[in-house]
């Protein structure tokens, strides 16, 4: 694993660009409403303990960007996964990191906002 301690510790842009680099995923899920599916966005960071997991925490906290529940990857790993859900969220994450194909993951980000989910109604976003 790579050690994201050593590598600027005070920047929390640079703690989660390097977790995106290295394990994240973002799953973009098309609305098919003649299956009954709703479409979705999820960003995923994958963290291999629970130092790395404070860290990552840590750093998303300072910088304002919501996450949603942590769970564990596997019960037979220890590695841990901290979504990121709703799609304005996924967005101002981008916005912060900036990875290598930023431009293309947010137009098809936003080309999936056609219909509002009721958690994005409900904070107005």
């Amino acid at each position: 694993m790579v050690d994201v301690a050593k590598a600027e510790p005070s920047k929390p842009d640079a703690i989660l660009r390097e977790f995106f680099n290295r394990n994240g995923c973002i799953r973009i899920r098309p609305d098919e409403p003649e299956k009954g599916r709703h479409g979705g966005v999820e960003l995923r960071l994958v963290v291999g303990d629970m130092a790395e997991r404070k860290l990552l925490l840590g750093a998303m906290k300072s910088l304002a960007v919501p996450h949603g529940r942590v769970y564990r990857k596997q019960r037979s790993r220890r590695q841990w996964v901290v979504p990121v859900y709703t799609r304005a969220d996924i967005i101002r994450f981008l916005k912060v990191v900036r990875p290598r194909n930023h431009a293309t993951l947010v137009r098809e980000i936003q080309a999936t906002i056609k219909r509002k989910t009721a958690a994005e109604m409900a904070t107005g976003r």
